[in-house]
Formats: structure tokens, sequence, C-alpha cells
């Protein structure tokens, strides 16, 4: 099978072609195409439609299928730690997990992940998420083209974890698209860190530098200990530069050999023209997807049964013999499926009943598994609206309103230091300390005359242990009005 794989960028567009025969990797085409070079006005570019027209027209060999790289800048990266590691708990858990760390609600985003399992039984996910509306407009723009994509792969990705089959535990990936970089930290063949970050118009080895520390600090931060990587692996420049050949931050750079990763074996006749930096991220994201290699991905076509018989259908003897073996091999699959499918589903349960007691320890038993979803949302729901809002009755206050009205209604000048608030059901308790007496009395009066509090008792108060101050504490009961 043959699959072209594309990169399009601000400055044009890289098509690289790879056959799998038995095994083995080919590249059979490369060609790159320029946006000024196709446009007829000096001060002009061509648009990604152009661009597509123009390698479609100049590629020796097109693939059957086409694996597209999305840039950068179309997609947002999150971290995120779970108490499990089932991929199917993974993914109806992630979202609601980096909901309030996300610029726009979830509804109409993609989102695919890498994980790696930490501690006892969590897993350290690397979420990538992306707009659905973008993405769907990517694959229409390509099937105009007459280019229909299998696979929508986020940037650096897969030359990232191309590149970690032949690398060791724990290194940095670097890859430049025009005057963009995405730094890559990768462990153990998995993905741990991905950002983006905009290179100035010199080398830029100042902000390489500073990037690549800021990196590992946060990582170490997040990690609990200092992270030291072997090196750095670049790609995306057609010749590295003299300010990259000394070591960048005390890490050693090497260029990527993004095809001797890939094993795959250059055509005679493309040697005199291949790059390696330029079609570094195409030739990665066609192997990957040629070989089946499980990277995180936005989009995956699936291969349909009648390119499968279309492709295969003259290796059997006859059309009847054809039928039966993929009739047998349907109703085995089917049989298999259900059973795994069964398996699966009572392990989600079991874990989804263990992290709903294990959440709300007042609950006895779990509710069935019907429900056992919804229950957990409603609950998380309450608990949010709980955190925000106290009071009693239909009309209901906002902690802010009650931490507000404290602020503004005490005087400046009162000598009162408040170091505890606990809200329990309607009432808030107030403890803290305060020069004499007089300012806790002068403190009950002042708070009594706001409208949200309908009474203020003084609950102790005594005299602090080696000091002068008085500890005092105030139970003030809410009205349940909504702040002037």
């Amino acid at each position: 099978m043959k699959l072209t794989g594309i990169e399009i960028t601000e400055e044009g567009a890289a098509a690289v072609t790879v056959e799998r025969q038995s095994g083995a990797l080919r590249v059979t085409a490369c060609h790159r195409v320029r946006r000024d070079e196709l446009s007829s006005e000096a001060d002009a570019s061509a648009d990604d439609s152009q661009l597509l027209a123009a390698l479609g027209g100049t590629l020796s060999d097109r693939g059957e299928k086409y694996a597209v790289v999305l840039p950068a800048e179309e997609m947002v990266v999150r971290r995120a730690r779970l108490p499990f590691r089932d991929a199917k708990t993974i993914d109806k858990a992630l979202p609601f997990e980096l909901e309030p760390t996300l610029p726009m609600p979830l509804e109409g985003l993609r989102m695919t992940w890498d994980s790696r399992a930490v501690g006892e039984g969590d897993s350290e996910i690397l979420a990538l998420i992306g707009q659905g509306d973008e993405l769907d407009g990517r694959r229409l723009q390509f099937k105009n083209a007459g280019m229909e994509p299998m696979v929508l792969a986020p940037s650096a990705v897969a030359s990232a974890l191309t590149l970690a089959r032949n690398e060791g535990a724990f290194f940095l990936a670097l890859e430049r698209v025009n005057r963009t970089c995405t730094l890559t930290v990768v462990s153990e063949r998995q993905l741990m860190f991905l950002r983006s970050f905009a290179l100035p118009a010199d080398d830029g080895v100042e902000t390489l530098t500073r990037e690549v520390w800021q990196t590992l600090v946060a990582l170490s931060e997040r990690e609990g200990h200092w992270m030291a990587p072997e090196k750095i692996l670049a790609s995306g420049w057609e010749t590295l530069p003299d300010s990259l050949a000394t070591p960048l931050g005390e890490l050693p750079v090497e260029r990527a050999r993004l095809l001797a990763a890939t094993g795959a074996v250059l055509e005679e006749e493309l040697k005199p023209q291949w790059e390696e930096g330029p079609y570094d991220a195409a030739l990665a994201v066609a192997c990957s997807a040629l070989s089946g290699w499980k990277h995180p991905v936005f989009w995956r076509q699936g291969f349909a049964p009648a390119e499968f018989i279309g492709k295969h259908k003259g290796r059997v003897l006859s059309t009847g013999a054809l039928l039966l073996v993929l009739l047998v091999l349907l109703t085995a699959r089917a049989v298999v499926g259900v059973q795994e499918t069964s398996r699966r589903l009572a392990a989600v349960e079991t874990q989804m009943t263990g992290l709903y007691l294990s959440t709300f320890a007042g609950d006895k038993r779990a509710p069935a598994a019907g429900v056992l979803l919804r229950s957990m949302e409603g609950k998380v729901r309450v608990a949010k609206e709980e955190a925000v809002y106290a009071g009693q009755g239909a009309s209901r206050v906002r902690v802010i309103d009650i931490l507000k009205a404290i602020s503004t209604t005490l005087p400046k000048d009162l000598k009162v230091t408040l170091t505890r608030l606990t809200l329990s059901k309607g009432k808030l308790t107030v403890s803290g300390l305060a020069e004499d007496f007089g300012a806790i009395d002068t403190m009950k009066g002042t708070l009594e005359k706001s409208a949200l509090f309908t009474g203020v008792t003084i609950a102790s108060s005594s005299k602090e242990s080696g000091g002068d101050r008085f500890q005092f504490k105030v139970v003030i009961a809410l009205s349940g009005k909504e702040a002037p």
C-alpha cells in the first residue's frame, strides 16, 4: 500500500509518498511547493487550495491514502493526572477534568491524548485539543482536492514518537516550522510535555535556551524532582546553524535522523533532491500511519471492507471461498468482540463504582450501572454550585458577595485579623484575633447592619496564650437575600 504524508506551513507545503511491501518501507516520491512561487502578484501568496492543487499536479507518485500534519497553532495542549488507567474511563473523565482550564466550551472540541503510568494506578495525561469545525474544514479542503485524508495528526507528535523508537529513555525533540518551534519531551517512548513558541528573526539561540530551561523547570516542578534529558534532537532545519553546534543550555544538540528512525529506504532517483529537514514531518506522519504505530491523532479513517476485498480477491481461489473465509472471520470477530466488550464494560463499571464511593464517601452504595455516570455528573454539578452559592431559600447568595460584605463593612482602622471562615448549613463561622474585646464587639455591631446577615453571635473570646491579643469566634446567620 502507498500513502502520502503532507505538511502545510506558512511558507508552502511538503509531500512524501511511502510504500509498504512485506513489512519494508520505501520512499517513492517527494516534492515541495512554495506559496510565493505560485502567486502571480509580487506581494501575494497562494492559499492552501492552490498549494494542494500544485502538489497533486507535480508529485510524481501519489499514494492511495493521505496523512496530514496540522499546524501547532491549531491545537491546545493540556496536562492532567487521573486516578485510573483504563482508556475508556479516561476518555469519559478527561473532558470534565480539563473543562475549567480550557479557553472555549467543550462542545465542538476534538480531543486526543497520550498517557503514561505513574504512582499506584494513576495516569499522567498529555491532551491535545482542536476545534471540531476547523478539523472538519481541513478534511473537506483535502477531499475537494482529491486527497481525502486517512489521518489528521497534531504537529510534532509523529516526529517525536518516531524518534523515540530508536532513542534512549529520556530526550527532547525540537521541531522547527518556519519561525515556530515545537518542543516535545519524550520519556520511555511516551509523550510527557509539548509546547510551541515563536523564534525571533535572528538565529534564536537565546530564545531556544530560555524555552528549553523553562520547560525543564516546569516539568521538574510537576514531577517533584529534577529531570535530566540526555540530549536534544532537532528537526525541520535544512542545515543546523553553527550556533546550535554547541550544547544548548548544557544539553547537546543533534540533528534528528527521521529517515533512519523510520527505517524507510530512498529510491535512487530521489537521493539528489531529498532534504533531511523540510520533509521530516511529512515523512514521519506517513510512516506512522502506514505502519499502524499508535500515535495520538485527531481523526483516523478505517479501512473499508470493500477496499480489502478489492485488493485481495485475486489471492483467493474462487468467489465462493472468499465469501466463506470472510463469513467465518466476521462471525469469529463478532463473537470475540461481544465477549471482549462485556469484559471491558464490567471492568469499567467496577472502576466507576470504586471512584464513586471513594469520591462521595457519604453514600454507602453506588447507583445502578445504567445511571451511575449521570448520578456522578449531578453530584459534581451540585458540588460546584455549593462552592459558589450559600444561604437559604429560593434566593441564593454568592460566597463572593459574603466576603465582599465583610471586607467593605468592617472599618479600615479596626484592629481585627480574620484567620478562618467556615460556611455550613446557612451559617458562617469567623475566627480571628483582635486587639481587645471592644474591637470584637465593634465588629459584631457592624456586621449586624448588613442585609446579608440576620444575626451575629460571639461564640467565644479569650486572651491569646502568651500574647496581648484576644482570640475570638463569631457565628453569623445568613439571611438568604441577594447582595444589593
